[in-house]
């Protein structure tokens, strides 16, 4: 009978049955990934989506918000549980399954609200930015027509003429992208990041990643701004939890505005140059108070670190 070799056993958290995983740069193997997923998610489940949606213009709405639940648990949920699996067997710890201090999730969807005015005070001086820009007119244009037309077969997904309807559209766009991308992000990206860079860096470097997962570029910075705080207050916490709920109310937020008054009535474009300017004041300040909760998160985390240490 052949000897057992200690070293192959020494560490639960890198399984001996794949050596190939266990010496891949976590880097490497974020990269990997989310190419996998993307390429799962973005080309396979919105070739399904199309194809069984009837396409981009004349687009089945039931058919598609399936999809979309489906899509969403079966090609980024189960291969982010799938690859996290190959790296260790310790998913509770690593997905930092733990339930947050109650005091910590208050302040994080404080925050969470504190933030929406900071994210669209930036979205209407990104928009006059482009609009007053005297070059590259032409690409801004084409940019802007192109996701339009992406952006009217969502808005088909996401509209509700019923509370009933509603309640499936909140599970398709809040609920779901909730759990898994989170999941993804706050979870597998940067429990990995972590392993290779100061937490500050890995947040920041997952909060890049998620913007640039979502394929939208005339949103990137305002998604990047969300998926920094989102890790933030993740790590504060120490609980993946804490990202899910706060996801879920970002979506939600605009999701309840979509279904209240419709499109047009919170566009850019609908809002006057005195509403724009309050409104751009209105984010300044919100910068000031969400960066003043963020400090005493951190400090809180950081307090409870120490007193766990010497305890």
């Amino acid at each position: 009978m052949p000897e057992l070799n200690p070293e192959e056993y020494k560490d639960p958290q890198q399984p001996h049955f794949n050596s190939f995983i266990k010496n891949l740069h976590p880097f490497a193997y974020v990269i990997i990934v989310l190419a996998v997923i993307f390429f799962l998610y973005q080309i396979i489940g919105g070739s399904i989506s199309i194809a069984a949606g009837g396409g981009l213009e004349d687009i089945n709405v039931k058919i598609s918000r399936i999809i979309l639940i489906f899509s969403q648990f079966m090609f980024i949920l189960a291969p982010t549980l799938f690859f996290m699996r190959l790296q260790t067997a310790e998913l509770k710890s690593s997905f930092r399954l733990n339930l947050p201090k109650p005091h910590l999730l208050l302040f994080a969807v404080v925050g969470m609200v504190l933030i929406q005015p900071a994210l669209q005070g930036y979205m209407f001086l990104q928009d006059y930015g482009l609009d007053h820009m005297p070059v590259m007119q032409n690409v801004i244009k084409e940019v802007r027509d192109l996701f339009d037309t992406l952006e009217k077969a969502e808005m088909k997904i996401v509209s509700a003429y019923s509370v009933y309807e509603y309640i499936i559209v909140v599970f398709a766009i809040c609920v779901t992208p909730a759990i898994c991308e989170e999941l993804l992000f706050r979870g597998f990206v940067m429990r990995n990041l972590e392993k290779i860079a100061k937490p500050s860096i890995a947040i920041f470097l997952t909060g890049f990643l998620f913007a640039l997962y979502h394929f939208q570029p005339l949103n990137l910075v305002a998604l990047m701004m969300l998926g920094i705080y989102l890790g933030f207050v993740v790590y504060c916490s120490d609980s993946i939890y804490t990202g899910m709920v706060c996801h879920f109310l970002n979506n939600f937020f605009a999701s309840y505005l979509f279904y209240k008054y419709g499109k047009e009535d919170f566009e850019t474009p609908r809002i006057s140059s005195s509403q724009k300017m309050d409104a751009v004041i209105l984010g300044a300040a919100s910068i000031i108070l969400i960066s003043s909760l963020m400090i005493l998160m951190y400090r809180m985390r950081t307090k409870r670190h120490i007193e766990g240490v010497e305890a």
